[in-house]
């Protein structure tokens, strides 16, 4: 799922699609890719060049949002808003000087415009140009209204360039001025939160409560702040009583079932996020959320269904096919397994875990040729991964290959010779391939590296102390 930022989340908000329009603007914007690949260069309406625009946002397709307005410019040489859309564009893409350029561009056709004027102060701000983005604002704090977005502007400002009281002091003008101005409190409650201040945030959203008590979205931010704090009991208060405000508030099912899930509460989570779903039905993260939550509860056909539609939504969504992989090693189907895994390691051809997964599925299938070769690549990409050494190494003793089991842990030591988990897995696959003296020197290096950690040994092994010599050596270690 694509993490965006404050402005792109705008951006996003500004232009909701329904699935007709969705469809239509998917169409329209193909219509335009074929055009520019075949170099037909034609007129292109305002209308159509931001139905365009706002699905390649949606989708995250900037660089092709930047090709459009590229191209509508040279139908629309005037228009301030095609200049205001590039500047977006490029502030997303991290190029300021260009972005700064292209709102002044914007300006220059549109000069009273309030909303690129306050886009210009916070890319000045980007720009560490602290007291040009200000004096901008502070103009524009005495010609616009509502005042208030304008003393918010001023806070998010002083917040990017670091001067925190400045910030504070702007966000409790807004709240002064307007008492019942949400997006001002949640920006002051974000700053107390990352000053440490959560008990100010608290109180600021209590005191909020009081006073409006059927504000849905406050209980919402206050139930993520007890979460954030350990008081799931609160928390899950806080987000019951959003939902009984605003039933289909998405948002407060998805943090609910986090919630859930952090207690261990799979079953009642994976209603939550059922709830999500039924609001948000294309939203990858929920979709991935149910997945998790029917893996949890080895409900495993179900969590392939959640993981495929997670797939779908986002192509690219690594962790998505890694669980289907997951769940259909679990049922056995290794074959299919491995195809997943694939598409995943296409995604992220550098990722240990994954190559790790092939190679035990090609292992478990026969293919031992193939199953090395991933293992290698795992090993090489994550050398001090205990993990891969344990893991494969079990592998290996479940299909009774204990010399070949101990054999690759001894490598692993090698690599990791600071690691009391693989001398006690050594020892212990010694002392069951009745090579007591092998595995008593690889259980006293245990034992010395961390005692504390001898359980692994039983774990293994539950009957080890009836091997000549263990106990007396575990107490040995104990009593020093």
């Amino acid at each position: 799922m694509y993490a965006f930022s404050r402005l792109q989340q705008r951006m996003l908000e500004e232009f909701e699609f329904n699935e007709f329009e969705e469809h239509r603007a998917r169409d329209s914007a193909r219509e335009f890719e074929r055009m520019l690949h075949n170099q037909e260069y034609r007129f292109i309406d305002l209308i159509k060049v931001d139905e365009i625009y706002h699905y390649y946002v949606r989708t995250n397709e900037l660089s092709k949002a930047q090709e459009l307005v590229r191209y509508a410019i040279h139908s629309f040489p005037s228009s301030s808003d095609l200049y205001s859309k590039q500047a977006r564009l490029d502030y997303e893409m991290g190029k300021f000087e260009e972005a700064l350029s292209h709102i002044e561009t914007a300006l220059h056709y549109s000069p009273m415009m309030p909303e690129y004027l306050m886009f210009k102060a916070d890319l000045l701000a980007r720009m560490d140009r602290y007291d040009e983005a200000m004096a901008l604002l502070e103009g524009l704090q005495y010609t616009f209204e509502p005042r208030e977005e304008v003393l918010i502007q001023m806070g998010n400002v002083a917040q990017i360039c670091g001067h925190v009281e400045d910030s504070e002091r702007y966000y409790r003008q807004a709240l002064t001025l307007v008492p019942a101005f949400e997006d001002a409190l949640f920006e002051l409650a974000f700053l107390l939160e990352s000053e440490d201040r959560t008990d100010e945030a608290l109180v600021l959203y209590e005191t909020y409560l009081d006073e409006r008590p059927y504000a849905a979205m406050v209980w919402h931010n206050l139930g993520l702040l007890y979460r954030k704090l350990g008081n799931y009991e609160k928390a899950l208060e806080a987000f019951d009583f959003a939902l009984a405000i605003v039933p289909e508030m998405a948002p407060a099912w998805f943090n609910r079932g986090e919630l859930l899930m952090d207690q261990g509460r799979i079953a009642e989570a994976v209603q939550a996020f059922i709830e999500t779903h039924a609001i948000s039905s294309h939203d990858p993260m929920t979709q991935y959320r149910i997945a998790e939550c029917f893996e949890a509860l080895e409900m495993y056909r179900d969590a392939i269904r959640f993981y495929r539609k997670a797939a779908i939504s986002d192509p690219d969504y690594l962790d998505a096919y890694v669980g289907i992989g997951f769940c259909l090693e679990k049922l056995e189907q290794f074959t299919e397994a491995i195809h997943y895994y694939q598409k995943a390691h296409r995604i992220d051809s550098e990722n240990a875990e994954i190559s790790l997964a092939i190679a035990t599925c090609e292992y478990r299938l026969g293919n031992h040729h193939s199953a090395y070769l991933f293992l290698g690549q795992a090993i090489v990409l994550e050398p001090q991964d205990v993990n891969i050494w344990q893991d494969w190494a079990m592998l290996l003793f479940e299909h009774d290959n204990v010399s070949g089991a101990i054999s690759f842990l001894e490598e692993g030591i090698k690599a990791n010779p600071r690691e009391a988990v693989l001398y006690y897995q050594c020892a212990a696959y010694c002392y069951l391939n009745q090579a007591f003296d092998q595995g008593a020197t690889y259980l006293e290096n245990a034992l010395l590296l961390d005692v504390e950690a001898r359980h692994i040994l039983f774990q293994i092994v539950p009957a080890i102390r009836l091997f000549p010599g263990v106990e007396d050596l575990i107490q040995h270690y104990r009593n020093l």
